[in-house]
């Protein structure tokens, strides 16, 4: 295999491929190997006929197209090995320029990682904008933990707001029922307002065994188009009224709740807690802080093909989070009065900006030779066997290779963000 490589234009190269003609042989061999039982031939079992025969009767180049494309991977793959500094960031183009019994010519165009430089990545100063833990959080916090142990205990009066309802309900338009308006033993939090607005108010007053029409709208922008703006009504049934018990914040709860025997230890663990939650987003906005300037003193052209690219991750990860949701794309278009297209180009700019910044902290990891060693990768190794209780070497050798190489991939990106950190970050006087 011959290939000679020339740029076309910013940030694209001209491969141009020629195989030989023993080396064409040689593929539409393979190609024939591989694909010879797709066709049937009287007189010869499937897969038995021989080339010529099968050539004969469907053409000269009937294993042309399978050649080019596994001769062309390979070459491809080839030239890539041998020239570590071309960086495809997409698919190349391939234009067939001659294809026969002497040879193959084969013209690819790849566009390649551009050119990055970033003219300065230390020295910002930035502020480390640390905060202490305020009454009002700390209080916030015992709350939940609370509300994650309060009792629910049925009671015979009328429902308040901050009960908890066990309703059956029916919901119609028009006097039609619609798909998700029905349900039994429903408990529903009063003042939650997870049902559409005015519907739990509506329950206010109401005792257990007692029934009413609670009439609603629909808000404009409802995801089901069908529904969104009408009028409904919910014929509701109370099977049981529940009112929240909360528990005393005392000694026995602490211990009840935790590994602490007293509630002043217990607050203090809390207490701990929060702090190091604020110490950690102060880091964050920190490092964000950063990253912004480091991108505003990056020079480079980003190709189209990488923010497309981007652009699809971005709606595939919007699309699997919405999975979970019970919805797709075209559901929360909708849902948002909106289209799909629209949804993804109002996502460019953070398409780009999320290209720049790896292109700009890649430079940095290459200019700063920032590295895994294997050391590092055994510690964390280490640290994973302990929590599995298992051995060092049995969690080493049940990890696959992408496995091995997130954890490498995680390890470097620490050390890239504690460099840009080290090196930013206002020092306290």
């Amino acid at each position: 295999m011959d290939y000679k490589i020339n740029k076309a234009e910013k940030n694209v190269v001209k491969i141009n491929i020629t195989l030989s003609k023993e080396e064409w042989e040689t593929e539409v061999e393979q190609a024939y190997t591989r694909t010879r039982a797709k066709y049937n031939v009287e007189g010869f079992r499937k897969g038995k006929a021989p080339r010529k025969v099968i050539e004969g009767i469907y053409g000269a180049n009937v294993f042309y197209e399978e050649a080019l494309s596994e001769g062309f991977y390979k070459a491809y793959m080839n030239i890539l090995a041998k020239e570590p500094t071309l960086e495809p960031v997409d698919a190349p183009n391939i234009n067939v320029n001659k294809v026969d019994a002497d040879g193959v010519e084969i013209e690819a165009t790849v566009v390649v990682k551009p050119e990055v430089k970033v003219k300065k990545y230390t020295g910002f100063d930035v502020e480390l904008k640390k905060e202490k833990v305020t009454k009002e959080q700390l209080d916030a916090e015992l709350d939940r933990v609370k509300e994650q142990n309060v009792r629910l205990v049925e009671v015979e009066r009328e429902i308040k707001d901050g009960d908890i309802a066990n309703i059956n309900f029916s919901g119609s338009v028009d006097g039609v029922k619609f798909d998700g308006g029905t349900s039994e033993d429903y408990d529903l939090g009063i003042g939650s307002k997870s049902f559409i607005e005015g519907f739990e108010e509506q329950l206010i007053g109401l005792k257990a065994g007692e029934d009413k029409d609670v009439n609603v709208t629909f808000p404009k922008e409802y995801h089901v188009k069908e529904l969104a703006g009408k009028p409904a009504v919910f014929a509701c049934h109370v099977n049981a009224v529940k009112e929240k018990q909360y528990p005393e914040l005392n000694d026995e709860f602490a211990s009840n709740v935790s590994e602490y025997e007293t509630m002043a230890e217990f607050t203090e663990h809390m207490k701990e807690h929060l702090q190091e939650h604020l110490d950690e987003h102060a880091r964050y906005d920190a490092v964000t802080e950063i990253i912004d300037k480091i991108v505003e003193n990056t020079e480079v052209e980003v190709p189209n093909q990488m923010v497309e690219t981007e652009l699809d991750n971005m709606m595939k990860e919007t699309e699997y989070r919405l999975m979970y949701q019970g919805l797709n794309l075209e559901a929360y278009a909708n849902y948002m009065n909106t289209t799909v297209e629209k949804l993804r180009e109002d996502r460019r700019a953070d398409a780009l900006k999320s290209v720049k910044v790896r292109l700009a902290l890649t430079y940095i990891l290459d200019k700063e030779k920032i590295t895994v060693t294997e050391a590092e990768v055994d510690e964390k190794v280490e640290e994973m066997a302990k929590s599995a209780n298992k051995t060092a070497k049995e969690v080493k050798n049940s990890l696959s290779e992408d496995r091995l190489n997130y954890i490498k991939n995680d390890i470097l990106n620490k050390k890239l963000i504690d460099f840009i950190f080290e090196k930013n970050v206002k020092k306290s006087k």
